[in-house]
C-alpha cells in the first residue's frame, strides 16, 4: 500500500462543500467515485480541510492510499477525463506513508474576491461578491493590521458553531487592487467556520465607513458575531494554497 498526495482545483458552485455528505453532491464524493473506479478498489480521500457549500479551490490538497501502481506524472490527464468538468486534479506525487493532508498542514491561504460595481455584474456574480458601495481601500488596509497575530476569533465565526477552541493565528492579511476588483488574501494556521467571509465583510464595512479600522480590536474582544460585519457569499471565496 502506498500513499499519494494530490492537488485539486474545483468550482464549488454545484456542490455542498468538499466533505462527503449522504445523498448530496460533494467534491470528495465525486473524486472518490472516480478513484475507486480507476483502481477497482474502495478509495478514501483525506483533505487538508473541508470547504463549505459554494466555496471554490485553486489548490486543495488531499491524500489517498492504494496498492495499485501508476504513473504520477500523467495521472491528472487520465483521471480528469473521468471527473466532472468543474473538478480537476492538477498534480499527484508519492509521499511517505505517515503524511497526512489535514494534520500536517501548517499554513493555509484563502482569497476573497470583491467586485466594485455600481451595476449588476452578470459575468462575475457566481465568483465574486458584488459591492455597490464606494470603498476606501486605505482604511481597509489599516484594518487588516489589527487581525495579524494570535487572537480569539470567536466573533468571526458562524454564530451557532460549537467549536471549543477558537484561537487562531493570522500571519498575513492584505488587500490588492486589480482594476475594479479587490482581492483579499489571508494566511493563517487555521480558520473557523465562515471566518474568512466574515473578515471580508467586516473589511467592506470599514471601507464604506460603517466601522473604524480600530474597531477590530473591540470586535475580537467581544467574542460576539453580532459586533462584526456581515458574512459574505460563499461564491467569492477560494482556497489558494496549503503549506506543509
Amino acid at each position: 500500500m502506498a500513499r499519494y498526495k494530490i492537488t485539486v482545483c474545483y468550482d464549488g458552485g454545484a456542490y455542498y462543500g468538499f466533505q462527503k455528505q449522504e445523498g448530496l453532491p460533494t467534491v470528495q464524493s465525486e473524486i472518490e467515485r472516480v478513484l475507486s473506479t480507476r483502481f477497482s478498489q474502495k478509495i478514501t480521500l483525506r483533505a487538508s480541510g473541508r470547504t463549505d457549500a459554494g466555496v471554490h479551490a485553486i489548490a486543495q490538497v488531499a491524500h489517498f492510499d492504494t496498492d495499485k501502481e501508476f504513473e504520477t506524472s500523467t495521472f491528472g490527464y487520465s483521471i480528469n477525463t473521468m471527473l466532472p468538468r468543474d473538478i480537476a486534479v492538477t498534480s499527484c506525487e508519492r509521499v511517505s506513508d505517515d503524511f497526512h493532508a489535514q494534520y500536517d498542514a501548517k499554513r493555509k491561504t484563502y482569497l476573497y474576491k470583491i467586485c466594485r460595481s455600481k451595476i449588476h455584474s452578470p459575468l462575475k456574480r457566481l465568483y465574486y461578491h458584488i459591492c455597490f458601495y464606494d470603498l476606501n481601500v486605505s482604511r481597509m488596509r489599516k484594518a487588516c493590521e489589527y487581525f495579524i497575530g494570535e487572537h480569539d476569533f470567536r466573533a468571526f465565526m458562524l454564530a451557532d458553531s460549537d467549536k471549543e477552541n477558537t484561537v487562531r493565528e493570522i500571519y498575513d492579511l492584505h488587500v490588492e487592487e486589480d482594476g475594479e476588483d479587490l482581492l483579499v488574501y489571508v494566511t493563517g494556521n487555521g480558520f473557523l467556520h465562515n471566518m474568512v467571509r466574515i473578515i471580508a465583510g467586516t473589511l467592506i464595512d470599514v471601507g464604506r465607513g460603517r466601522f473604524e479600522p480600530e474597531d477590530i480590536t473591540a470586535m475580537l474582544e467581544s467574542k460576539r458575531h453580532v459586533k462584526t460585519g456581515k458574512t459574505l457569499e460563499a461564491c467569492g471565496l477560494y482556497l489558494c494554497k496549503v503549506e506543509y
